[in-house]
């Protein structure tokens, strides 16, 4: 399985200088955890929700992205990409091809193709609930 194959290829992503506040929004109205952080169409940084928990929103988003940035190409295989990823605090990789952004790769992404697509299961509870 290939990267081009699990990436979402349309790519959500913020500028270095807008507000905490924007990055916030662009989260909340895409239903996503990371953004992108974009400059001239080049990938500098990368910044989750949790990142911005907690932070004023007179900060921009420079100042929490990080700037190690995971990067994959189309072509690159789903199990290389999860290696790149594992252990990383940030769980998405930026999908380049000739230096061009054309998607992102989620760890989400990852354990949905695993799992062969299905959508979560409804919580069950344990057996330990009852005590």
């Amino acid at each position: 399985m290939y990267v081009r194959e699990l990436m979402t290829p349309r790519v959500i992503s913020v500028r270095p200088t807008d507000s905490i506040r924007a990055a916030r929004e662009e989260l909340s109205r895409h239903r996503i955890h990371h953004l992108l952080v974009l400059e001239h169409k080049r990938v500098v940084g990368v910044v989750a929700y949790r990142d911005l928990i907690g932070k004023p929103d007179t900060l921009t988003v420079a100042e929490v992205m990080s700037r190690d940035v995971v990067t994959v190409a189309p072509s690159d295989t789903a199990r290389g990409a999860a290696a790149l990823l594992l252990g990383r605090s940030h769980g998405c990789a930026a999908v380049l091809e000739a230096g061009v952004v054309t998607g992102v790769l989620t760890t989400t992404d990852l354990v949905r193709a695993i799992s062969g697509g299905r959508r979560p299961a409804a919580a069950v509870p344990s057996q330990d609930a009852a005590l």
